[in-house]
């Protein structure tokens, strides 16, 4: 057997696969093989669309692409890489992708993004606020859902 990847769902009696993928895996280990196991958990697939939610709330409201809006968003809350150029210093977007950015990183910057979003063009609003109001919008049932 080749190296897999494959996403389990922890239970009471142990690791359950989840999804087709996960359970063709399991079904080429033999029964009483021994296997190494490397533990991680993913982000929150849920949060990520959260995330992209409110990015394309505000897109929709002022005629923009959601990926723009996300841009602004990186920029704004610091989220950026920095590249020397002949004319200085240029701060690009940086990446959010689950490879680049761990789940608490990831937490935090949607918080930043909440909150330049309330300061800058929802100043009526508060950032919990606005958290909920997008998770009902992508239909989360609650903030605990996506923490």
């Amino acid at each position: 057997m080749s190296d897999e990847r494959a996403l389990f769902t922890r239970t009471a009696f142990g690791l359950a696969a989840e999804g087709e993928a996960a359970r063709e895996v399991m079904a080429s280990i033999p029964l009483g093989s021994i296997v190494s196991v490397d533990i991680s958990m993913p982000r929150n697939v849920r949060f990520m669309r959260l995330y992209w939610a409110l990015c394309g709330t505000i897109a929709d409201s002022i005629g923009a692409q959601r990926e723009t809006i996300s841009d602004v968003l990186k920029i704004r809350t610091g989220h950026v890489r920095t590249i020397k150029t002949k004319d200085g210093m240029l701060e690009l977007p940086a990446s959010i992708s689950f490879a680049k950015m761990k789940e608490p990183e990831f937490r935090q910057f949607f918080e930043r993004c909440c909150a330049y979003i309330c300061g800058e063009w929802l100043p009526h609003m508060k950032a919990d606020e606005l958290r909920k109001q997008i998770e009902q919008m992508v239909g989360l049932p609650s903030e605990e859902s996506v923490r």
